[in-house]
């Protein structure tokens, strides 16, 4: 019976230990989107769009971190491409080449992923999908990932956006200490996102430029429940969406 219980510990541990996570991903405002799915937009003039990530190593022990590009699905003319560990890989290159040996702790901030057009004559309507990875060269099931979803309009499309504005969804939804989203002001107008809870009221307002920009709000001193958030032109809810809270 004692044989059988410690080879039962020590199955334990080997699998406690072999599929640990050693690896978190934010964005570079902070937020944690290890594991999560986002949407980045693009218009019909966009010839590319970009993915910056930091990568942290979360274990108490030195690692090697590769980092690795699934194209799940590509719109035709487009194509991936990655930067890591000191070097920028071409399209065909699916696995980065170098590792970066991460001590505990320690983050990186160097990986960029692009999705761009063969052309560069501009995105076709539609959306790509691509899966951005890093894993523990010792152990492949050690892993973290980030799955991006890239939208584009068409013209009419982006033209019905210049004059009502654009909001996306929020990510992370539920969102802990942040949440991020994509949003466009039109060119002469005054733009704010207004956050208020179920009863109504304001709990939060952030003035948005003109233009296309990635906002991220703090949410860290919300309540946990739901919420909405609104893109307001010029006084008037343009787009409203729905946010939870939930830490």
């Amino acid at each position: 019976m004692k044989r059988i219980l410690l080879s039962v510990f020590l199955i334990s541990i080997v699998a406690f230990y072999g599929y640990s996570q050693s690896l978190s991903l934010t964005t570079q405002q902070g937020v944690n989107v290890t594991n999560t799915t986002i949407t980045q937009y693009g218009t019909y003039d966009s010839v590319e769009l970009i993915t910056y990530l930091n990568v942290k190593n979360i274990s108490s022990n030195t690692i090697n971190v590769y980092s690795k590009k699934v194209d799940v699905k590509l719109l035709d003319s487009t194509e991936t491409t990655m930067c890591w560990a000191g070097g920028c890989y071409p399209s065909f290159v699916t696995v980065s080449p170098n590792s970066a040996a991460m001590t505990p702790g320690q983050t990186l901030t160097d990986f960029v992923g692009h999705y761009s057009t063969i052309t560069g004559m501009g995105f076709k309507l539609g959306e790509s999908v691509v899966r951005w990875v890093f894993f523990n060269g010792a152990n492949h099931n050690d892993s973290a990932y980030l799955l991006v979803k890239y939208k584009s309009w068409t013209v009419g499309l982006d033209e019905k956006s210049s004059r009502e504005g654009f909001l996306s969804s929020a990510y992370p939804n539920p969102a802990d200490g942040y949440a991020s989203f994509n949003c466009s002001v039109p060119a002469g107008l005054t733009g704010t996102i207004v956050v208020r809870n179920m009863v109504g009221a304001t709990v939060l307002t952030e003035s948005i430029a003109p233009g296309a920009a990635t906002r991220t709000i703090n949410t860290s001193g919300l309540a946990n429940g739901l919420y909405f958030y609104s893109l307001v032109l010029d006084g008037k809810n343009s787009i409203t969406k729905k946010l939870v809270v939930k830490h």
